[in-house]
């Protein structure tokens, strides 16, 4: 077969001018030239990628405005298959396609295998999240195609190949038998090629799913396979739950003539240096991408044109084109409508269910990252956390902000909003166990470090190597801790609980019962990796429906409420600095009382036990000198006064006192409500915990 290469550029298509039967015509216009396919063949290519259960988007919880993503996409490609202007049409989906969405998550995908079946999907790769129920249950079968389905009326088992060539089962070192290496399609007259791939995301499954199994990442074998393809195809395509950009940089621009990817969900169109096209569609059936395949068909030479992504649900502006509108919007695939209308009808018994209300936007972007990776979604599901376990006595708790799949926004205008069952279901749907482990001080401040090295501004909390580390726990409650940038990371200073206690960073005798959610606790890395959890795997609570139980029980005894703590659990130790300044500089010393002196023996203390960590530089011996210099003549103005009577009001502050955000770590603000809750075999239990109220730490 012969391929046309774009590191020739222009040159090699003006010779293959005088040597095709059918001439790729070039129009010069201003110096540049653009390719005439005129007597070309064309395969319409689209991509959808990380869909995670979005057949429809439920979000507002008003039928009447849900969005139809998939409806929507099913018509452009069946608009396309009846174009005159394109051979065929090439429809694939590189993997994560079913977790995400109460709709898919609590009928196991069943919803998502039926449209895909409809939609008659052309290949499918094998995403990381294809692992969180039983694989070869739900994603795939023994033949290697997509797994049966039944939701409503719909019943079937489609023969959509699962692609991924690289997946072994590690004690036999053989392929698995669930997933197909590659598959060749016919699209018009031409045999296209579609390998499947992905890179080694190991890290991004629960340990016990992933445990039976083995990726071999090694690019050359995905070469060679591509090689032994091509020799059958006249079209290759890789497709790979992986950056597409990358593995399209290192494969032979003469096999491979495009690579479709996933698992970022990133928004990734063009080509290589090497001329091989990429393409990524985005996420969530927010929109797909798409390209066009030219192929001569004379000469079989090969062009892959416009790698481009389309919008479904761009952000803002009206969506009412994705709306039902009473079965009259002619935009919908009205199969593909039925199957989304029968997912939801199938689950939306308990999903409308209020369990509170906010008055802001429960969302996962960070607070501060001055100081820390807190978000509010990740302080509240934690703080949930903390509550479920509290019959072990934790005292602090750990996720990772890569679990909060959603957020949870106020409407435009709106002064509260709902919390619903759905809502717990979207913003926390994989179900993990939260696992209680016993740690010392030391651990801890290593367990901090590990997951926080985003805050080292030379890493940046933004970055790739950030979010992988930020997967050890990087949202947590119940401790503030005091950190300072160093080397390739950070270090932490100090550890301070909830209700005041100091928590020494380098014992490694006393212990701490903590809390973690399951896949946090069993990555590479983690300071839990190998410890044995105090409630049993089969015992621990369960994440959502431990948060589901939680907020039952307050709407039922407290309200329907909720506080949000916007707390960011990390200060550096320059910004600690301050706060203690700020703290200490509020007094008024004429007016200092015997009731003001815990508060100031606090704030030495901490200073004190910092300075004695000989971990600092001399300005931060100095800045930390001055603070302790102002609190031991605080104290002293109060020895200094005649006793009198027991006086429990504390001194008064100055009626404008320096202001200290709640965002920098100032402990004095609310915490939400907490609640205990047991999730074991026998059910789920709630037992109301009183309000805890952050103390006043400076």
């Amino acid at each position: 077969m012969n391929k046309l290469s774009k590191r020739l550029g222009a040159m090699a298509m003006v010779l293959t001018m005088t040597a095709s039967y059918v001439p790729a015509v070039f129009a010069q216009d201003a110096g540049t030239q653009e390719p005439d396919y005129t007597g070309w063949d064309t395969i319409k290519v689209f991509e959808t990628t990380d869909v995670h259960g979005y057949i429809t988007d439920v979000s507002s919880y008003k039928e009447d405005t849900f969005e139809y993503r998939l409806a929507y996409f099913s018509k452009i490609v069946n608009d396309a298959r009846n174009n005159d202007a394109y051979e065929d049409v090439l429809l694939l989906d590189t993997g994560d396609i079913y977790q995400g969405t109460p709709h898919s998550n609590l009928t196991y995908g069943a919803a998502m295998r039926a449209a895909y079946d409809q939609m008659d999907y052309d290949a499918a790769g094998l995403g990381n999240h294809e692992f969180d129920w039983d694989v070869k249950t739900y994603a795939t079968d023994a033949k290697g195609t997509m797994a049966p389905y039944e939701i409503g009326s719909y019943k079937g088992d489609s023969d959509i190949p699962v692609l991924m060539s690289n997946l072994y089962y590690k004690d036999s070192g053989e392929r698995v038998e669930f997933t197909q290496d590659y598959t060749i399609v016919d699209k018009g007259d031409y045999k296209v090629g579609i390998v499947g791939w992905a890179d080694d995301y190991s890290a991004d499954i629960k340990a016990s799913q992933i445990a039976p199994y083995t990726i071999d990442d090694n690019r050359e074998k995905l070469k060679e396979l591509a090689e032994e393809v091509d020799k059958k195809a006249d079209i290759v395509v890789v497709l790979a739950h992986s950056d597409p950009k990358s593995i399209a940089e290192e494969m032979d621009p003469e096999v491979v003539d495009l690579v479709a990817g996933g698992h970022t969900h990133k928004n990734v169109n063009g080509t290589a240096e090497n001329g091989i096209d990429y393409m990524q569609g985005n996420c969530y059936a927010y929109g797909y991408s798409t390209a066009e395949i030219k192929v001569n068909p004379e000469t079989k030479d090969v062009e892959v044109t416009t790698p481009e992504f389309k919008d479904i649900s761009p952000k803002g502006g009206d969506h009412s084109y994705l709306y039902y509108n009473n079965g009259n919007n002619t935009q919908l695939d009205p199969e593909v409508t039925k199957i989304s209308q029968a997912a939801w009808d199938a689950v939306k018994g308990e999903m409308y269910e209020v369990l509170g209300t906010v008055d802001q936007s429960i969302t996962r972007d960070f607070i501060d990252k001055a100081n820390g990776t807190s978000s509010i979604a990740g302080n509240w599901l934690v703080d949930v956390m903390l509550a479920a376990t509290k019959d072990q006595n934790t005292v602090a708790a750990f996720a990772n902000r890569g679990g909060i799949r959603a957020n949870l926004e106020m409407a435009e205008s709106a002064s509260s909003r709902d919390i619903t069952v759905a809502d717990i279901y979207t913003i926390s749907p994989f179900g993990n166990r939260i696992l209680t482990f016993a740690i010392t001080g030391q651990q801890m401040a290593q367990q901090l470090e590990r997951a926080l090295i985003g805050l080292n501004p030379e890493i940046g909390i933004d970055t790739d190597v950030a979010y992988q580390a930020s997967n050890l726990g990087d949202q947590f409650a119940g401790i503030t801790a005091t950190y300072k940038v160093v080397d390739g990371g950070i270090k932490v200073l100090s550890i301070m609980t909830d209700d005041g206690q100091m928590i020494d960073v380098n014992d490694t005798t006393k212990t701490y019962n903590v809390c973690v959610n399951e896949y946090c606790a069993t990555l590479d890395g983690s300071v839990f990796k190998g410890m044995t959890p105090l409630v049993p795997m089969d015992e621990a609570p369960v994440d959502n429906l431990s948060t589901i139980a939680a907020l039952r029980e307050h709407r039922d005894t407290e309200g329907l409420n909720i506080e949000l703590d916007t707390t960011v659990h990390t200060l550096t130790l320059q910004n600690k600095i301050q706060q203690w300044k700020d703290a200490l500089g509020s007094y008024d010393e004429a007016s200092l009382t015997e009731a003001d002196r815990t508060e100031i023996q606090n704030i030495l203390g901490q200073v004190n036990y910092i300075l004695a960590s000989g971990d600092l530089a001399t300005e931060e011996k100095t800045e930390l000198q001055n603070v302790k210099a102002i609190a031991e003549g605080l104290l002293k103005t109060i020895d200094s006064k005649p006793e009198e009577e027991p006086d429990t009001t504390p001194a008064p502050k100055p009626t404008t006192p320096p202001k200290r955000s709640p965002k920098t770590g100032d402990t004095a603000s609310t915490m939400p409500w907490v609640v205990l809750v047991i999730a074991g075999g026998a059910g789920v239990a709630a037992v109301e915990l009183s309000a805890r109220k952050k103390q006043n730490r400076g």
